[in-house]
């Protein structure tokens, strides 16, 4: 998937759940009364479960639908491969990924341009940028909101600033920007951000996408600029950072993430910033090829960590099954599967406190020394802006 990613917090977890903001927010969100009914209709526009009579009724209605359309969920970023089987197998409902590597931008495109069509994606893994602009509308081209607002039964649990007030997406989990790399190449250890522009990294960086156009390539930017003099509310210094890196002859401008782990794997791409699980989950599959030995590294100084939203498209064919989708990702099954992958899941301070964390999943949690820095849906959205207006002019 190209729009995405994220690796673990372990040692410590308490510090980086702590430091992150992860804390449980106590009081129910408001909700519209509506009589309770598990009519299909009521599926399409209701904000919670309760309002057409409960999980059990969403359960039935989203077997009846029987099938759920997702996007740019590949089955190797963050363990959605494992977590569609799951949830397949739970609820005898298939998915459909219409565009297994496609960007946060192509999603927007999707529900706007496939409404009415039975393929239209019923739910979305979104970066923050897009988000927003898909409540907010984009003039001249579509008018918002194009989601349809839904609160989970674990909304109270998510911090307030990380969930839209009226219940259009939702913060689901974070990656942690990360440089992978072929030791068998490379033999100098990036440990720090400088050490991308020694001549030994000749024509070896790559992002997992534009940063222009996807939460994991724009989240390699933020995490320079905060590493180069910038900061969340200062971008620019991170633009520099890959216009030098350019400029050396260092930067590839091969997408990685966009073909899965074949650039890594035919050596056209020696080295990756991308967010800790998609660098995971290449390590994995690259073990199997010959020359490959794939290393991760937390590069030395500010860790830079990103969130990712859910929500439903408005115009969802399967309202009631993407309901359903979502309250299991929000669950304590989904949140531990997230974490399984190497994701930071948005309710993991909640769940250690209450004891519905797995073995497995305290395991992926990412170990830090210190607290990840994070931007607000606002700073990301600055930042992206401002690298759609200078990236092509300073990069290339």
């Amino acid at each position: 998937m190209q729009k995405k990613r994220a690796l673990r917090w372990c040692a410590g977890v308490a510090v980086a759940v702590t430091a992150l903001g992860l804390g449980a927010v106590s009081g129910a969100s408001a909700s519209v009364t509506r009589v309770h009914t598990s009519s299909a209709s009521c599926w399409a526009t209701a904000l919670t479960a309760n309002q057409c009579g409960g999980m059990s009724a969403l359960i039935a209605a989203a077997k009846a639908e029987g099938n759920l359309t997702v996007t740019t969920d590949p089955p190797t970023w963050a363990n959605y491969g494992n977590i569609i089987k799951d949830f397949e197998a739970k609820y005898g409902i298939k998915i459909l990924d219409t565009n297994p590597n496609g960007t946060s931008a192509n999603e927007i495109q999707e529900i706007v341009g496939d409404n009415g069509k039975p393929d239209e994606p019923d739910v979305l893994d979104i970066g923050l940028t897009y988000a927003t602009e898909a409540v907010a509308g984009e003039p001249g081209v579509f008018k918002g909101p194009i989601f349809s607002p839904y609160e989970t039964q674990e909304w109270s649990e998510i911090p307030a600033g990380w969930r839209n007030p009226k219940g259009y997406w939702a913060y689901d989990y974070a990656g942690l920007s990360t440089i992978g790399y072929n030791a068998n190449v490379i033999k100098t250890p990036p440990t720090t951000w400088s050490d991308l522009l020694l001549p030994e990294f000749k024509d070896a960086v790559a992002l997992d996408n534009a940063p222009t156009s996807s939460g994991a390539g724009f989240g390699a930017v933020m995490a320079a600029a905060i590493n180069n003099g910038g900061s969340v509310t200062n971008v620019q210094p991170g633009i520099n950072f890959y216009k030098k890196l350019a400029a050396a002859g260092n930067f590839n401008p091969i997408e990685a993430g966009g073909a899965g782990d074949g650039p890594m794997a035919d050596k056209s791409v020696l080295a990756t910033i991308d967010w800790n699980y998609n660098e995971l989950s290449w390590k994995q599959e690259l073990a199997k090829s010959p020359g490959i030995d794939w290393k991760i590294i937390v590069p030395a100084g500010k860790p830079y960590a990103q969130y990712y939203a859910m929500a439903i498209s408005a115009y969802a064919p399967h309202p009631a099954a993407a309901r359903l989708w979502l309250e299991y990702l929000y669950s304590p099954v989904g949140q531990n599967l997230w974490a399984v992958g190497g994701a930071l899941p948005v309710t993991w301070t909640t769940m250690v406190k209450d004891g519905t964390t797995t073995a497995a999943g305290k395991a992926g949690v990412p170990a830090l020394s210190q607290a990840p820095v994070t931007a607000t849906p606002a700073e990301v959205t600055a930042g992206q802006d401002l690298v759609i207006k200078e990236w092509a002019s300073a990069v290339g």
